[in-house]
């Protein structure tokens, strides 16, 4: 079917209805990837939380041993 430009072609717009159904299915997208992204904030808060406390424990451990041969030399010493 060839298209003469010379007859007019009606322009269908979209309802209200339509429109307004588009605009509710955005915000609900944006709301859905907001809640996700807030909850992977969470998760990776806890993780550098739990990752901090394992370095604190790690970093005492070391400590502890660096004191424990330390006083194994002065107990040399004193032998």
């Amino acid at each position: 079917m060839k298209v003469s430009y010379d007859k007019w072609y009606p322009v269908v717009q979209p309802r209200g209805l339509v429109q307004q159904e588009v605009f509710i299915k955005k915000v609900e997208k944006q709301n859905a990837e907001h809640a996700l992204q807030v909850q992977i904030d969470n998760t990776v808060k806890k993780f550098h939380q739990y990752e901090y406390e394992i370095y604190e424990y790690r970093m005492r451990q070391i400590t502890l041993n660096i004191d424990i041969v330390n006083l194994k030399r002065d107990i040399d010493k004193l032998v």
